[in-house]
């Protein structure tokens, strides 16, 4: 009997391995097969920028963008089109990405040093300057950790 249930396991768990093998996995897609946030974010900040590659991103069971432009830029979004990462580290970072607020604090820590990533978090928001230190704010603009 305990060989019977063990043995049962073990084919249970070789037959579901195809469809996770299927789930993870990457896939050229438009920017117009992209949620509607993150073509509009796109056409806002970068409307001249050239993509390089676009790609819809499967890690069971989560769905995750990304869009690579021929400047360099990088961003990544998540399933709803939100952007998760904008990372500008070859062109400016363009007007309104960084809150005023985070924008404000780095000006008044690093005077002249840009900022060259954002990444946001469901409870942080991590700012990269130019100069290699890393700003980690909390979504209401409290500054919560320098790290260089």
């Amino acid at each position: 009997m305990k060989r019977t249930t063990i043995l049962c396991f073990i084919v249970m768990l070789l037959s579901a391995l195809p469809a996770f093998a299927e789930a993870d996995h990457d896939r050229p897609v438009s920017i117009g097969e992209m949620p509607a946030a993150a073509r509009e974010f796109i056409a806002r900040h970068f409307p001249e920028a050239k993509v390089a590659l676009a790609k819809m991103e499967r890690d069971f069971p989560d769905v995750s963008y990304e869009v690579i432009f021929t400047i360099g830029v990088k961003l990544e979004f998540d399933g709803g089109g939100e952007w998760t990462k904008v990372s500008c580290k070859y062109s400016p970072m363009p007007e309104g990405i960084v809150p005023e607020p985070l924008e404000m604090k780095s000006a008044e820590l690093y005077p002249g040093v840009p900022v060259i990533e954002i990444e946001r978090e469901r409870r942080e928001i991590e700012l990269k300057l130019a100069n290699g230190m890393e700003l980690t704010f909390s979504p209401d603009g409290r500054l919560l950790d320098i790290d260089d």
